[in-house]
Protein backbone atom coordinates (compact mmCIF):
# COMPACT_ATOMS: atom_id res chain seq x y z
CA UNK A 1 0.00 0.00 0.00
CA UNK A 2 1.45 3.22 -1.15
CA UNK A 3 0.47 6.26 1.03
CA UNK A 4 1.55 9.62 0.61
CA UNK A 5 1.14 12.44 3.34
CA UNK A 6 1.82 16.22 1.82
CA UNK A 7 3.07 18.73 4.02
CA UNK A 8 4.65 21.89 3.94
CA UNK A 9 7.49 22.98 5.58
CA UNK A 10 8.71 26.91 6.32
CA UNK A 11 12.57 26.61 6.03
CA UNK A 12 14.89 29.87 6.43
CA UNK A 13 18.42 30.52 7.34
CA UNK A 14 21.07 32.50 6.94
CA UNK A 15 24.48 32.02 5.81
CA UNK A 16 27.48 34.08 7.12
CA UNK A 17 30.51 34.04 4.26
CA UNK A 18 32.79 35.68 5.91
CA UNK A 19 35.30 38.35 5.16
CA UNK A 20 36.72 36.47 2.58
CA UNK A 21 33.40 35.34 0.09
CA UNK A 22 32.42 38.82 1.22
CA UNK A 23 35.89 40.77 -0.75
CA UNK A 24 34.93 38.25 -3.52
CA UNK A 25 30.92 38.63 -3.81
CA UNK A 26 31.82 42.61 -4.06
CA UNK A 27 34.42 42.36 -6.60
CA UNK A 28 31.41 40.04 -9.20
CA UNK A 29 28.80 42.56 -8.15
CA UNK A 30 31.83 44.94 -9.68
CA UNK A 31 32.38 42.04 -12.98
CA UNK A 32 35.89 41.79 -11.43
CA UNK A 33 36.45 37.90 -10.43
CA UNK A 34 39.78 37.74 -7.74
CA UNK A 35 41.63 34.77 -6.68
CA UNK A 36 43.82 34.62 -3.51
CA UNK A 37 47.07 33.79 -3.74
CA UNK A 38 49.24 32.01 -1.78
CA UNK A 39 52.53 33.90 -0.24
CA UNK A 40 54.75 30.54 0.02
CA UNK A 41 53.60 28.30 -2.40
CA UNK A 42 51.77 30.90 -4.97
CA UNK A 43 49.08 28.83 -5.58
CA UNK A 44 46.13 31.08 -6.90
CA UNK A 45 42.33 29.97 -4.73
CA UNK A 46 39.21 30.75 -6.73
CA UNK A 47 37.21 30.89 -4.87
CA UNK A 48 38.86 32.41 -2.71
CA UNK A 49 39.69 30.83 1.08
CA UNK A 50 41.23 32.13 3.85
CA UNK A 51 44.04 29.49 4.19
CA UNK A 52 46.42 27.62 1.74
CA UNK A 53 45.47 24.51 1.32
CA UNK A 54 48.53 23.53 0.94
CA UNK A 55 50.87 25.31 3.45
CA UNK A 56 48.21 26.39 5.70
CA UNK A 57 49.29 29.72 5.92
CA UNK A 58 46.98 32.78 5.76
CA UNK A 59 46.04 34.15 2.16
CA UNK A 60 45.90 37.67 1.94
CA UNK A 61 47.33 38.69 -1.72
CA UNK A 62 44.34 39.17 -4.18
CA UNK A 63 44.98 38.74 -7.96
CA UNK A 64 42.61 39.27 -10.70
CA UNK A 65 41.68 36.39 -12.74
CA UNK A 66 40.12 36.23 -15.95
CA UNK A 67 35.91 35.81 -16.54
CA UNK A 68 37.17 33.09 -19.57
CA UNK A 69 38.68 29.71 -18.91
CA UNK A 70 38.87 26.20 -19.36
CA UNK A 71 36.31 23.40 -18.41
CA UNK A 72 37.66 20.88 -16.58
CA UNK A 73 35.09 18.67 -15.75
CA UNK A 74 31.21 18.71 -16.47
CA UNK A 75 28.47 16.92 -16.11
CA UNK A 76 24.27 17.35 -17.43
CA UNK A 77 21.72 16.95 -14.88
CA UNK A 78 18.34 15.61 -15.48
CA UNK A 79 16.60 16.15 -11.98
CA UNK A 80 15.63 19.43 -11.00
CA UNK A 81 16.49 21.51 -8.07
CA UNK A 82 14.96 24.29 -6.15
CA UNK A 83 17.12 27.65 -6.88
CA UNK A 84 18.09 28.78 -3.29
CA UNK A 85 17.90 32.39 -4.15
CA UNK A 86 14.28 31.95 -6.26
CA UNK A 87 12.74 29.21 -4.34
CA UNK A 88 11.78 27.75 -7.89
CA UNK A 89 12.80 24.63 -9.54
CA UNK A 90 15.84 24.91 -12.10
CA UNK A 91 14.90 23.68 -15.77
CA UNK A 92 16.23 20.54 -16.79
CA UNK A 93 18.61 19.43 -18.21
CA UNK A 94 21.14 21.91 -17.41
CA UNK A 95 24.75 21.53 -17.68
CA UNK A 96 27.32 22.13 -14.54
CA UNK A 97 31.07 22.44 -14.75
CA UNK A 98 34.73 22.86 -13.22
CA UNK A 99 35.78 25.56 -14.97
CA UNK A 100 39.76 26.93 -14.35
CA UNK A 101 39.62 30.60 -15.26
CA UNK A 102 42.53 32.44 -16.60
CA UNK A 103 44.82 32.87 -13.76
CA UNK A 104 43.26 30.52 -10.98
CA UNK A 105 45.08 27.10 -9.91
CA UNK A 106 41.58 26.23 -8.63
CA UNK A 107 38.11 25.12 -10.40
CA UNK A 108 34.92 27.17 -9.99
CA UNK A 109 31.78 24.88 -9.59
CA UNK A 110 29.16 26.55 -12.13
CA UNK A 111 26.18 26.73 -14.76
CA UNK A 112 27.10 26.33 -18.28
CA UNK A 113 25.16 27.16 -21.39
CA UNK A 114 25.70 23.95 -22.76
CA UNK A 115 23.19 21.06 -22.24
CA UNK A 116 23.50 18.37 -24.67
CA UNK A 117 26.46 16.07 -23.50
CA UNK A 118 27.59 15.04 -27.33
CA UNK A 119 28.28 19.29 -27.36
CA UNK A 120 30.61 19.20 -24.06
CA UNK A 121 34.26 17.95 -23.14
CA UNK A 122 37.41 18.61 -21.32
CA UNK A 123 39.09 21.20 -22.64
CA UNK A 124 36.52 23.57 -24.02
CA UNK A 125 36.74 27.25 -23.63
CA UNK A 126 33.97 29.02 -21.52
CA UNK A 127 33.28 32.49 -21.04
CA UNK A 128 31.27 33.98 -18.12
CA UNK A 129 27.97 35.84 -19.00
CA UNK A 130 26.98 38.19 -16.16
CA UNK A 131 23.57 39.36 -15.15
CA UNK A 132 23.28 43.19 -16.36
CA UNK A 133 21.99 44.26 -13.11
CA UNK A 134 24.45 42.67 -10.03
CA UNK A 135 24.02 42.40 -7.00
CA UNK A 136 26.85 40.76 -5.52
CA UNK A 137 25.96 37.02 -5.34
CA UNK A 138 27.27 34.13 -7.49
CA UNK A 139 24.35 34.13 -9.76
CA UNK A 140 25.36 37.37 -10.88
CA UNK A 141 27.32 34.93 -13.36
CA UNK A 142 24.34 33.50 -15.22
CA UNK A 143 26.41 30.60 -16.61
CA UNK A 144 29.09 29.98 -18.46
CA UNK A 145 29.19 30.04 -22.48
CA UNK A 146 30.82 27.67 -24.57
CA UNK A 147 32.88 29.21 -27.25
CA UNK A 148 33.08 27.59 -30.06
Amino acid sequence: MNVQIKSVMKLQWGYRSGSVMERFLEGIRQKRISALRCSRCGRRYLPPRPLCGNCRVPLKEWVPVADRGTLEAWTVLFQPIVDSRTGRPRPVPYGMGLIRLDGADTTLNHYLDENDPGRLEIGLRVQAVWREERIGAMDDILHFEVLR
